[in-house]
């Protein structure tokens, strides 16, 4: 779908349609095709640490954006801009395809959120016993949770790093397979 993607300085490049869109942020070190979404993700951060992570379309209109410090996630819906804002925020998972934002946070205990893409608040559940959530993935149509369960949970080949299918509805999660 998009052709040559390139950062230069804090500039991202990228052809659609015959046409080079250039995005330009501040703090720019990773920019890469979301296929699966046909989204653009650019991650943005000081010594190359994931601070904000901005989501545009094919024709460089911004889709998405979230700020892990000031805790905010925001978009355009229906000609206003949603935000979310949870303190502690850890990791977002934004699945357009299934019209949903998932939300990692830690204040002593994890919890993950779940939101509809119209900003409404559909759950909130707490971590797996025994287990740290880290980040989301995709398995076939499933959104997963990747969790690390440590020694407790560590198999006979010292894995201990698992898939965890997420109901998003409910919130609830499911343990499935190893993780790589």
């Amino acid at each position: 779908m998009f052709k040559d993607i390139k950062t230069e300085s804090n500039k991202v490049f990228w052809t659609f349609d015959n046409r080079t869109i250039t995005v330009e942020l501040e703090d720019v070190w990773a920019a890469s095709e979301r296929k699966e979404m046909q989204l653009i993700e650019i991650e943005t951060g000081k010594n190359f640490r994931q601070n904000k992570v901005y989501f545009f379309n094919p024709a460089g209109e911004l889709v998405l954006h979230y700020d892990l410090e000031s805790g905010t996630v925001e978009w355009p819906f229906q000609d206003k801009t949603e935000k979310i804002t949870v303190k502690n925020m850890k990791q977002v998972g934004f699945f357009p395809q299934k019209k949903r934002i998932f939300v990692i946070s830690s204040c002593g205990s994890q919890e993950l959120s779940g939101y509809d893409t119209d900003g409404r608040f559909r759950f909130r559940v707490k971590n797996p016993p025994e287990f740290e959530m880290l980040y989301f993935s995709r398995l076939k149509d499933d959104i997963m949770v990747v969790c690390d369960g440590g020694k407790n949970q560590e198999d006979e080949y010292g894995r201990f790093r698992y898939h965890f299918l997420l109901d998003i509805n409910t919130g609830k999660l499911t343990q499935g397979g190893l993780a790589y």
